[in-house]
């Protein structure tokens, strides 16, 4: 948000009739931070494929454009699917929100608490599981992701590590 001189003045001082005797900085520039655009998440965009001991789980991205990241999940277990998942990140008037749908069920808001270049993380304190789900890239070709919260009042966590397809 852009604050001007005056109006900082104002709110430093009570009002400028008040005899301020602190100035505030001549010009204020806004500052942007990790969460402000949907483009902030572009790195994930992309097919991802975790292999792990029969079971695959797939991962797909469309591009950032127009507030929103759309994808679907799916993992396979001797060669029938046993979960999917619809999945985006839209951008809303007060931050980014991945909004996860698995099985097609309603879907569960989860806020961008924390973001840089290559990581992301969300959290839904209300929800039981997950509450938080973190997405990190540590290269071109690896995504990552971990979910995080309580299964029968007990703490759990599941983590992945996808290559790019």
């Amino acid at each position: 948000m852009l604050v001007r001189p005056a109006l900082l003045a104002l709110a430093l001082c009570g009002a400028p009739l008040l005899g301020c005797k602190s100035t505030p900085p001549e010009r204020e520039t806004p500052s942007r931070t990790c969460g402000d655009s949907i483009h902030d998440l572009a790195w994930m965009s992309g097919s991802w494929r975790q292999d792990k001991a029969g079971s695959t789980v797939e991962e797909h991205w469309t591009h950032a454009d127009a507030g929103t990241l759309f994808g679907v999940s799916r993992a396979i277990v001797r060669n029938k699917t046993v979960f999917f998942e619809y999945m985006r990140i839209e951008a809303r008037a007060d931050g980014l929100y991945y909004v996860a749908q698995p099985m097609g069920r309603p879907g569960t808001d989860f806020k961008l608490v924390r973001c840089n270049s290559n990581g992301a993380l969300f959290e839904n304190p209300q929800n039981d599981h997950p509450k938080r789900i973190f997405y990190q890239r540590p290269s071109a070709g690896r995504l990552t992701a971990r979910i995080e919260g309580n299964e029968n009042g007990k703490a759990v966590a599941q983590d992945f590590d996808f290559t790019r397809m």
